[in-house]
């Protein structure tokens, strides 16, 4: 039997840590179908999929204990062209972090740590590096505090991208850090081995809002969401 191909947004970084009662009720507006529900041998990630209206057509929902974060994904066996509206509808709906805010997070947030790891979850998805997100990886790093250094590490194995190995192996020969040094060599072993995106194959989705509007919408989108739920 011939395996079809699949395809798949970038993972759409949620604002708040714990955000599957949000995607559910965006799964009940919209008639979305559970299909099961996932966690890791220790438990601390917990993925949720559902079926968005046609089989082969999902939202894949994420959250983590460690670092706290949730995202989702919209992934189909029916070609590129189906999941552009689905996509659309998530970003109306959670306003999730634009790229821009991701980038402007690592430069700029008072927690690195999480803004690092967030973006490393929200990178594009896709064989190549995005040069964007790879310098602010590669510059984070070399940081001054072990724990950004730490979670640029963590980022660069969650992109799964290729152009991260050498930044790795950099870290993982002269970092002034053990532990760092540990955890950058396993990941770039990791990394020559992985398929960027699993083996699906990337899609392209713009940001439905910018950087500055997004934050108001998204106040604006869960009092919409609770007011629904109330209602329901």
């Amino acid at each position: 039997m011939i395996a079809q191909q699949r395809y798949r947004t970038r993972r759409f970084v949620l604002r708040q840590p714990h955000a599957a009662d949000e995607v559910v009720a965006v799964a009940r507006l919209h008639g979305w179908t559970f299909v099961r529900e996932e966690s890791s041998r220790a438990g601390t990630v917990r993925r949720v999929i559902l079926e968005a209206g046609f089989p082969g057509l999902s939202v894949l929902y994420h959250e983590r204990d460690d670092p706290d974060l949730c995202g989702l994904a919209v992934d189909s066996v029916l070609g590129p062209e189906a999941i552009g509206t689905v996509a659309t509808l998530v970003q109306g709906a959670l306003v999730p972090w634009t790229l821009a805010e991701l980038l402007d997070e690592i430069d700029n947030a008072a927690d690195r740590v999480l803004a690092v790891r967030r973006a490393g979850i929200g990178a594009p998805l896709g064989a190549d590096a995005d040069p964007a997100f790879l310098r602010r990886f590669s510059a984070t790093a070399e940081d001054a505090e072990c724990d950004v250094r730490a979670a640029s590490v963590f980022a660069m194995v969650d992109t799964g991208w290729p152009e991260c190995v050498p930044v790795l192996e950099k870290a993982a020969r002269s970092d002034s850090d053990p532990a760092v040094r540990d955890v950058a060599a396993k990941g770039a072993e990791l990394l020559r081995a992985v398929r960027p995106g699993g083996g699906a194959v990337p899609v392209v989705v713009a940001d439905l809002f910018s950087g500055d509007e997004a934050p108001e919408l998204h106040r604006l989108a869960m009092r919409r969401l609770t007011r629904g739920a109330d209602d329901g």
